[in-house]
């Protein structure tokens, strides 16, 4: 399995599609299996809180089975989850603040960004997780100035040649 991690507005599911697509293998995405089975991430967020979504998030890392799995951006936050990802290749989509601040303009679906301070929300939340991502990472990928298609060739290449 692949797993591609990093931080909100990174691309994971974007890039994540086109992968599993050109790889010809399934795709899962950890935040819509979670939205399929409990409403939501707002809701769960206003109705429980983080903790609540993060165990929902180990059970569904637990559960998912397919070629490529895009994950939250707090996924790698739980020890559990670190386990399971370092079963499969973990591809690190990283970015900077420019970049997620183009991104992120006018979002109103993520519960952790709410408010006027998302930016800085964001960075806070990216720097806490950053050495995790670093830590995990068979590959790391600078999202930043890479085309979706540049995005996965560079992981294409990288997995054919880890298998040899």
């Amino acid at each position: 399995m692949i797993y591609l991690i990093g931080p909100m507005a990174s691309g994971k599911s974007t890039v994540g599609r086109s992968l599993a697509k050109a790889l010809g293998t399934s795709f899962a995405d950890s935040d819509v299996h979670i939205v399929a089975q409990h409403g939501s991430i707002a809701q769960i967020f206003a109705e429980h809180d983080e903790a609540y979504f993060r165990d929902l998030e180990v059970a569904a890392l637990a559960q998912l089975r397919a070629g490529v799995i895009a994950t939250g951006g707090g996924a790698v936050l739980r020890e559990e989850n670190q386990q399971v990802l370092r079963g499969g290749t973990v591809i690190y989509l990283a970015m900077t603040l420019e970049t997620a601040k183009r991104r992120l303009a006018g979002d109103t679906h993520r519960p952790l960004l709410a408010g006027d301070q998302s930016l800085t929300t964001w960075s806070r939340l990216y720097e806490t997780r950053q050495e995790i991502y670093e830590n995990l990472a068979d590959l790391t990928l600078q999202v930043d100035n890479l085309s979706l298609a540049q995005l996965v060739e560079a992981i294409e290449s990288h997995v054919i040649h880890s298998t040899r």
